[in-house]
């Protein structure tokens, strides 16, 4: 793998792992200024960032006169921000027809309690289309990268990512808390659940917090699904 595959596979990480972002939208108020904003997102089915939005707030009525945009996500980390990963990008946030599909059961999957601002608040799902993306991974990793190197479609269907989920969540919490002691030598007293699985990572909740987790190699299919997952609950370190 070449660096430039090394840092768009890292780049790809913080966006499906970070689950938050800046928004950055046109100024209503103030034009030609950019308007910050802290949205909380999920990848699609097609990899792209999902948002909820309420009617109400100054990012959605910028967007809706100006639908460009940027967004940045930033990898987890202690210290120093600036040795941190990264990931802005440039596109158009517009409205989705999610609200019913197994995109809107995604996100519901990592922000339980905000489907109530769906159903009783107006709010609606938007779309992050990005142009390009830059990606600054460390010292001397800054660069551009085109949208086929970031963005990655999900390759399991809904169901098939659903009777994943259910599985681990039913008959392998063992093998979750195992997955995060391998990242960080952690483990915790909390509960681990699974809410998402795609080509390149699963996705946890850990209390209240949202993890990624890695997968040992790139999956394309339930079967290649299981068994990486079972590589990974009994590789050195594991159980």
């Amino acid at each position: 793998m070449t660096d430039s595959d090394q840092q768009a596979a890292a780049a790809r990480q913080v966006l499906a792992g970070c689950f938050h972002a800046v928004l950055s939208t046109q100024s209503l108020e103030l034009v030609g200024y950019p308007f910050g904003s802290v949205v909380p997102y999920v990848l699609d089915q097609a990899g792209l960032p999902l948002l909820l939005l309420s009617p109400l707030s100054q990012h959605t009525q910028n967007l809706e006169a100006d639908s460009r945009c940027g967004l940045t996500v930033v990898a987890e980390g202690e210290g120093d921000i600036q040795q941190r990963g990264r990931l802005s990008a440039v596109g158009n946030v517009t409205p989705s027809d999610a609200d019913a599909d197994a995109d809107a059961e995604r996100y519901f999957r990592a922000f339980p309690h905000t489907q109530p601002y769906l159903e009783q608040l107006d709010f609606r799902f938007y779309r992050f289309t990005p142009l390009r993306f830059h990606w600054n991974g460390g010292f001397a990793t800054a660069r551009w990268f085109g949208i086929d190197r970031i963005l990655r479609a999900n390759p399991l269907s809904p169901e098939a990512q659903r009777r994943i989920i259910a599985h681990m969540n039913q008959d392998h919490t063992d093998a979750l808390r195992t997955y995060l002691r391998a990242i960080d030598g952690t483990e915790g007293e909390h509960a681990v659940v699974m809410i998402g699985i795609d080509a390149e990572g699963i996705d946890v909740r850990v209390a209240d917090r949202l993890r990624r987790i890695p997968l040992l190699r790139p999956i394309a299919s339930p079967a290649e699904a299981r068994e990486v997952l079972v590589a990974m609950a009994t590789q050195p370190g594991g159980d």
